[in-house]
């Protein structure tokens, strides 16, 4: 009933800009662990600028695969009318690739952000009212 597909299959759908949303997603992920792990002021800063990268890496690679869709029914010979509505749900489908893609990190990486904040905050808090009484 369902069929599977590969994460290769996923990031061919996807097509170029799988690969910035991947590893600037990846590098944001690993930097929120860090400050989850170990709370740093400068390191939160560097967290939420490369969310705001991740954002805007997704968002332009969704809006190219949409171009690139869209350029593609310009040619009828490319997309016959009878073939039309199937081509366009499936080129559709490969255009949200990178939207599922980067929206895994853009969850993620706030939710250890929130983690580090807790941390440096409240734990660190106790910390710093512990020794100073």
């Amino acid at each position: 009933m369902f069929a599977t597909a590969s994460f290769g299959e996923f990031m061919r759908e996807g097509g170029w800009g799988m690969y910035p949303v991947l590893v600037i997603g990846l590098v944001a992920l690993a930097s929120a662990t860090r400050y989850a792990i170990r709370p740093e002021r400068l390191c939160l800063r560097f967290v939420a600028v490369l969310w705001l990268t991740l954002l805007a890496a997704v968002v332009h690679a969704t809006v190219t695969d949409l171009a690139a869709v869209f350029r593609y029914f310009e040619d009828p010979v490319r997309a016959p009318d009878a073939e039309m509505a199937r081509t366009l749900l499936l080129g559709l489908k490969e255009s949200t690739r990178p939207a599922a893609l980067g929206g895994i990190f853009l969850t993620l990486v706030p939710l250890l952000a929130a983690a580090g904040v807790y941390r440096e905050y409240v734990v660190g808090g106790e910390k710093t009212a512990a020794t100073s009484s």
